[in-house]
């Protein structure tokens, strides 16, 4: 029967690939004559290409189908992968699975046997030759005579199965065990040669050739050591496909299997009685897996595990290594497609339960062993700013004394001694309550009532002192680290009818935040548990917001003002759900801005500032000028200033930086000048502004209110010695400092310093004076002061 234009092109299209991917051996597929492909060899390559991708078939650049077909590797080597192809080629080549396949594939335990990241292949050339190791056509013998002769005998059995030995003639060794063979020739010495001895070792074994099937990542042909196993045989396969089976390899001899290997029982177990060696003419045919499952949580060896058909639950938990200690087998998961649902469907199994572990395993199954619960009956837990925080056990009567007896044992050294707080579950739900105590009347008077008892499950939270007013940045993380998870459970808690227990303080306290709610708290708790109030705090009117419900159902805030001073009522007052208390600063409170006074005053020094203080009233508070100092010459620098000339050296950094790369990417500029502009932006990065503003310090101190400055926090001033001295720089022929005299001008300076040099630009001369002000000027008009 012919075949049509059309499937005679599809067929040759096959053609191409076949010959580019066959291994020796392999016969045509029906269909495909030897006139098909010798039409397909007369082809040009471009016109092999063209034919392979009109159906679909992508051959490597270079790749043919060509006249010359490669023979049998030389025995003892691996049959040359098709066409030049790398094993990378192919698998990359090799199409990929559906992604639930190629996720499970990745993770399924055994599949790191055969990493090619980690390679444990080692050839078989050197192991040692069992006593049945049977003897066949290419296997060499060395014998080694001794006593009336001495030679030694490198003996290969021929093609006939024998060996031609010296003076004893043909000797029939194929199909015997090495050991036999031994005991032949050892025989035939003794008894042909009078005072011979002979020893006789394994040479080089021979070649077998066995074929890989199926799913392995590079089938074909391969010619191996006779020595070579199942294992060692995948090894040089690449290892099995993401869907190749790990526990149904088959070795298929004469048409029949002859022997099934389980990598499980090698990976787990450690046998290898399975692990057989191969003959030639053998197939390795790997199947695809049949079924696997997916083991997760407190399980020692967590995977996906290949189902070899009839595993139970027990048989799963065997291969995962059995339960972790932390694990809680009664509440296991297990989820399994549903038929009727065509959904997966969840079901809880105990598996501590003997009698569930015979239920069965089935492809697509999900077992979950969970944690068991971070909670531990019969304790109480300590926790903050103590010496041994964690669990502790709990019995009936138990007292805070009995965790926090003695301050210097079992506090740390920044604990705070007043309120502590212990969390309470107050019902069935889980709800919480926080009671508080005074720890240092607990270590005074345990066992009285200032000594609050403790009920199963209690934590006992002690916070960090907050000992700065500016507020301790530990300290407060810590005490807020602590109430954190506490007020987000009594923020979940919250029902109708059972508003938040919480309320919340900000402005001049120690640690401003949220705040359990305790029973009959008042500002004066609130203030206590945040660390109490800073020196700045304002004590004649904090503000009290409290918000209430209108018969409309409208939330109202509603503001009022109370004293914390002293013998005032306001600190008493009695606070409600979801409070909030302003705690305002001390109008201009600022107790530790300074200004430091160096330099050629009576008494220099670093001096508190108060709002809207001058200049002026600083120098008069330092003694004024010395008979030695320089008003004139006044350096005056401000923080403020010289964070501003580092930002703009910032910022022009980056503006250098994007312009540099906007001509780069328009390609109006090159790379070679890159270093040198990376060092210009590191550079200007790097600056640190030198902070000095210019300031009239005689003006200022004569009462000239526009020059006399306020003054900040950091500000300094240096007052210098007086200095009669003029210095001349820049393109003059000599560069140096002359004593100031009132009757010289410009011109008079410059001509002490030899004159302009020939680049110098006498229209550009500019005086920085003594204050650091910059004048510029025509010359000839401007004569000097001294200043």
């Amino acid at each position: 029967m012919s075949l049509s234009n059309r499937a005679r092109g599809a067929v040759l299209g096959v053609g191409v690939a076949l010959l580019s991917l066959s291994a020796v051996g392999q016969s045509l597929p029906p269909g495909v004559t030897p006139g098909m492909l010798s039409q397909l060899k007369s082809m040009s390559p471009a016109q092999q290409q063209a034919l392979a991708r009109q159906y679909g078939i992508n051959l490597p650049a270079g790749a043919t189908a060509s006249a010359d077909v490669p023979g049998l590797a030389a025995p003892g080597t691996v049959l040359p992968t098709p066409m030049g192809m790398t094993q990378g080629d192919i698998e990359a080549a090799t199409p990929d699975k559906t992604e639930e396949v190629e996720t499970r594939a990745r993770t399924r335990y055994g599949r790191a046997l055969f990493s090619r990241d980690v390679s444990t292949f080692a050839p078989t050339d050197d192991a040692p030759v069992p006593e049945s190791y049977r003897l066949g056509v290419g296997d060499q013998l060395i014998v080694q005579l001794f006593g009336k002769e001495n030679a030694q005998l490198d003996l290969q059995i021929g093609r006939s199965g024998d060996v031609t030995f010296p003076k004893l003639g043909s000797i029939t060794l194929s199909g015997l065990t090495f050991e036999d063979a031994r005991d032949l020739i050892n025989t035939r010495v003794e008894q042909q040669l009078i005072g011979v001895d002979a020893i006789v070792s394994m040479g080089r074994l021979r070649a077998i050739n066995v074929f890989m099937a199926g799913e392995v990542s590079v089938p074909g042909a391969y010619s191996v050591s006779a020595m070579t196993t199942v294992t060692q045989a995948l090894f040089q396969a690449g290892g099995v496909t993401d869907i190749g089976s790990l526990r149904n390899i088959q070795v298929r001899r004469a048409g029949s299997v002859v022997a099934t290997f389980d990598t499980y029982d090698l990976l787990m177990k450690g046998d290898v009685s399975d692990d057989i060696r191969l003959q030639s003419g053998d197939v390795v045919f790997v199947p695809p897996y049949t079924g696997v499952i997916d083991v997760e949580g407190e399980l020692k060896r967590p995977m996906v595990y290949e189902l070899a058909g009839g595993e139970t639950m027990g048989d799963v938990l065997a291969m995962a290594g059995s339960f972790t200690r932390d694990a809680y087998p009664a509440l296991s998961i297990l989820t399994r497609q549903s038929d009727s649902l065509g959904l997966p469907q969840a079901t809880t199994i105990d598996l501590s339960d003997t009698s569930q572990l015979s239920l069965a395993a089935l492809d697509g199954d999900t077992l979950k062993v969970p944690k068991v619960g971070s909670l531990v009956a019969n304790s109480v837990s300590l926790k903050g700013a103590v010496t041994r925080p964690g669990s502790y056990g709990w019995i009936s009567g138990m007292r805070v004394s009995d965790l926090i007896g003695n301050a210097r044992r079992d506090l740390s050294r920044d604990a705070d001694l007043g309120l502590a707080m212990i969390v309470r579950q107050k019902n069935a739900l889980l709800d919480i309550e926080v009671i508080a105590f005074d720890l240092a009347s607990v270590i005074a008077r345990p066992n009285t009532d200032d000594d609050p008892s403790l009920k199963e499950f209690d934590e006992v939270l002690v916070f960090s002192l907050v000992t700065s007013d500016l507020t301790d940045a530990d300290a407060d993380a810590s005490r807020q680290g602590l109430l954190a998870p506490v007020i987000e459970k009594l923020s979940s808690q919250a029902r109708q009818g059972e508003p938040v227990q919480t309320v919340s303080v900000s402005g001049a306290v120690r640690s401003p935040g949220t705040y359990p709610l305790l029973a009959g708290a008042t500002v004066e708790t609130l203030v206590n548990a945040a660390g109490g109030l800073t020196d700045s705090a304002f004590l004649q009117a904090a503000e009290l917001r409290r918000l209430t419900e209108a018969s409309d159902g409208q939330v109202i805030a509603d503001y009022r003002d109370i004293s914390l001073a002293s013998g005032r009522s306001g600190s008493q007052t009695t606070l409600a759900s979801r409070d909030h208390l302003t705690i305002r600063n001390i109008p201009d409170w600022s107790p530790t801005d300074s200004i430091t006074v160096a330099g050629e005053v009576k008494f220099p020094g670093e001096y508190r500032i108060r709002k809207g203080e001058t200049l002026s009233e600083v120098i008069d508070r330092a003694g004024g000028f010395t008979d030695n100092g320089s008003p004139e010459s006044a350096v005056f620098t401000r923080e403020t200033v010289a964070a501003q000339e580092a930002e703009r050296a910032a910022q022009f950094a980056r503006d250098i930086q994007t312009t540099f790369a906007t001509r780069l990417l328009t390609e109006e500029t090159t790379t070679q000048g890159m270093a040198e502009i990376s060092q210009i932006v590191a550079s200007l990065q790097s600056v640190e502004g030198a902070g000095r503003l210019l300031i009239d310090l005689p003006a200022a101190m004569s009462g000239d209110t526009n020059a006399d400055l306020e003054v900040e926090d950091g500000d300094r001033i240096v007052i210098p010695v007086l200095s009669n001295t003029v210095s001349v720089v820049g393109e003059v022929k000599r560069q140096g400092t002359h004593s100031f005299q009132g009757e010289l001008t410009l011109d008079d300076y410059i001509d002490l310093s030899a004159g302009f040099t020939r680049r110098a630009d006498d229209g550009g001369i500019y005086i920085v004076k003594a204050n650091g002000s910059v004048v510029t000027l025509e010359r000839n008009l401007w004569r000097f002061t001294g200043n």
